[in-house]
Formats: C-alpha cells, structure tokens, sequence
C-alpha cells in the first residue's frame, strides 16, 4: 500500500462520524434549554429507569431555572473566585497534559524519525502508523474513562508519557547516531508505545474533565478557554522545536520530562475529582452550594407536566 494511501485513510473515520452526526441523541441538558421537555425525556428514558429518568429530568430543570440567572461572562469567569478556580483548573490540566511533548512529537514526527536515520519514506510510513495506533488507542480508552477518577487517570497517563520520553531521550543520546539497529527501532518503538498511552489516557479525558469543571451555563465558554491553553502551548512548544533539536538535540525531551513530571504530581494531589459526580452537584465541590438545586434529589419530588409548563411559561415572559 503507498503511503499516500495509509495517510488517507486518516479521512475515513471523520467522514463516517459526520454521516453518523444525525443519528446521534442530543444532550438532554441543550433539549431543556430548548424547551424540548419530551424529547430530554425520552433521552434520559434510555439511559435509566423510569423513576431515575423523572427525577433526573427535574433535577436538570430546575437548575436550569437558576443557572439562568447567574452571571456568564468571560469576566464573570475569572471575578468570581470559584469560576476562578475552575478556569485555572481547566487551564492547568489542557497545559499540564501538552507538557507531556504530544504536540511536538504529532507535528514533527517525520523530522524525529529523520534524526533516528531512516529515509523519508519510513518517516512517512511510521508517521502514518502512529497516527492510526492513536486511533484505535483513543477507542480503547473508553473502556476505563469512567471507571477511574479523573485526576488520577490523567496523572498516571502522564507519568507512562514521561516513562516512554525518558527511555527514548536515553537512547538517542547512547545511540544517535550509530548503526545500531536494535536500538534505533526500539527508540521508534517508544514513540508507539507513548502514543498508546497518551490516547487510551490523556486525549480524550482532558476534554471530559474540563467539561465536568465547568457549570451548564459557564460550560461552552470554559471549553473554549481549554482550547486557549492548548493553543498557547502549541505556541510555546513548537515553535522552539526545530532550534532546539537542532542546537541541544535530546536534551529537549528534558524539557518535556520535567515540565510534564511537575504537571504529574500536581493533578494527583490537588485537583479535585468530578468522576461518578452528576454536573448539577459539581457546584458543591467549589463551595457554591447557592447555586445548587437539590430539592428533587433530596425529597424525591419531581414537577408535574402542569407544574413545568407553568415554569416555562413563566420564564419566556420573563424573556420578553
């Protein structure tokens, strides 16, 4: 198979998610903002029992009724000393898990199989495998994103990452370059082996925790600011690669080693966890309690259709 082939194959699975789009449920929670109260219903159906689907239903309505009067600015997101501490929680870990070197080894993997000694079209074979083990890694990783608490998962993922970047900076420094070849496909081999981890761990679980951070109304645009830590490490990180590979050559795995080594530790030991937490109870992990409505949970009383037509009713005149 030419290796134009292997790389297009890259294009098949987001066309088939494209197609598959449509079929997809909605989000109860965007439903309720809708006022599709029927079709949030019929949503959270398929997921529980009855009785659970209903109290779950009122549960996310009603705090719904008070997220819609809360500030959702992208002030209010650093005045506020709670949203404060979620946005540099979302910030730290999409900046923590980029310290782990993904974004210089996905963009400049044919230059570190250069540097290895082979010739552009194993870089280009290699480069192309890599990037489909990452895929079906990612779907692995499903199998345990919700069953392990988050900061743990993403800590333990970032210690393997750290794992694979250090045996692979002290091969490059015993054996770049040389003739042996044992050595110099077991440096390629750590390259598949961090992006195993990195994606069964790491990809898709910052994304599912920075979600979890932030509250219904806050959620898209904290979402949007885990894309600017990204974004800024990208800046940061790759802009130096070819000058630091070219002038400290290894050595700048060191960077990632520390850096990543440091955000490790740190998420372990001080970020709070959100996994098995329903989103509307999140808030109580920040100390927002104001915020929370629990009366459905607590008392086991859910609105009736009467009732909950009445509350929309109520807040499209307020609207108006």
């Amino acid at each position: 198979m030419k290796v134009d082939k292997i790389i297009a194959i890259q294009g098949v699975f987001p066309i088939i998610l494209f197609a598959l789009l449509p079929f997809l449920p909605e989000s109860p929670r965007y439903l309720l903002i809708k006022d599709r109260y029927e079709e949030a219903s019929a949503v959270l159906h398929k997921l529980h029992t009855p009785d659970e689907a209903k109290i779950e239903l009122a549960q996310i309505a009603n705090q719904m009724r008070i997220d819609r009067t809360l500030p959702s600015s992208y002030w209010a997101m650093f005045k506020k000393p709670s949203y404060r501490k979620r946005s540099f929680l979302a910030l730290g870990t999409t900046c923590g898990i980029a310290c782990s070197g993904i974004l210089v080894i996905n963009n400049y993997g044919p230059i570190l199989y250069a540097g290895l000694g082979y010739g552009p079209e194993k870089q280009l074979i290699y480069q192309a495998g890599w990037m489909t083990l990452g895929l079906g890694a990612g779907v692995l990783g499903m199998l345990w994103v919700d069953r392990l608490p988050r900061p743990k998962l993403i800590a333990l993922g970032l210690a393997g990452c750290i794992i694979c970047l250090i045996v692979e900076a002290a091969l490059v420094a015993q054996f770049v370059p040389s003739d042996n070849t044992p050595a110099l496909q077991a440096a390629v081999a750590m390259f598949f082996v961090y992006v195993i981890v990195y994606e069964s761990c790491l990809d898709g679980t910052q994304f599912v925790y920075c979600g979890e951070l932030f509250p219904t109304h806050l959620r898209a645009k904290g979402m949007n600011l885990c894309v600017v830590g990204i974004t800024l490490m990208n800046l940061i990180w790759l802009q130096v690669a070819p000058v630091a590979f070219e002038e400290i050559g290894w050595k700048y795995y060191l960077c990632f080693i520390i850096c990543g080594s440091v955000a490790a530790i740190i998420i372990w030991f001080v970020f709070p966890d959100t996994w098995g937490v329903p989103l509307e109870e999140i808030a109580a992990i920040f100390g927002d309690e104001d915020e929370l409505y629990q009366a459905s949970i607590e008392d086991g009383k859910v609105e009736s259709d009467e009732e909950k037509n009445e509350v929309v009713r109520e807040e499209k005149v307020v609207a108006k």
